[in-house]
């Protein structure tokens, strides 16, 4: 106990055994791993291309995305419903970067969708800049 902190050591002084401080350290810390959840979830969904460059805003994007994977990672057995659950999910990641672009990237949006197909063309970017692929 002496290498707990102080904060930390009332709620657990009285457990009985390992098992019951680990539950209860996990049932503290993991409120707090929604509440980040949530503020990350948000974050992603109000996120905006803005006055940055495209590079710059997905950029940040892309750093809200790799914390939010730590805290809900993707399921990785290898097996069918996994592999289509992580092109879900990329499929998703490219709608929300789609959306989040100022409307002089418009066409891209309207042609997102189409980038799952290889047989198809990519849209035209309107502007000097390229979308960083997702």
């Amino acid at each position: 106990m002496k290498s707990v902190s102080k904060d930390l050591l009332s709620g657990i002084i009285y457990a009985s055994n390992a098992h019951a401080v680990w539950e209860d350290l996990k049932e503290r810390f993991d409120k707090v791993n929604r509440v980040r959840t949530f503020q990350l979830h948000r974050g992603i969904s109000r996120l905006s291309h803005g006055s940055d460059s495209v590079a710059v805003y997905f950029t940040k994007l892309k750093e809200l995305w790799a914390e939010y994977n730590v805290l809900v990672p993707s399921p990785n057995c290898g097996c069918v419903k996994s592999k289509e659950y992580v092109v879900h999910l990329h499929q998703q990641r490219l709608m929300q970067f789609l959306d989040g672009l100022n409307d002089t990237y418009d066409q891209a949006r309207r042609k997102g969708g189409s980038y799952g197909n290889a047989s198809r063309k990519r849209p035209r970017i309107p502007r000097k800049e390229t979308i960083p692929r997702v």
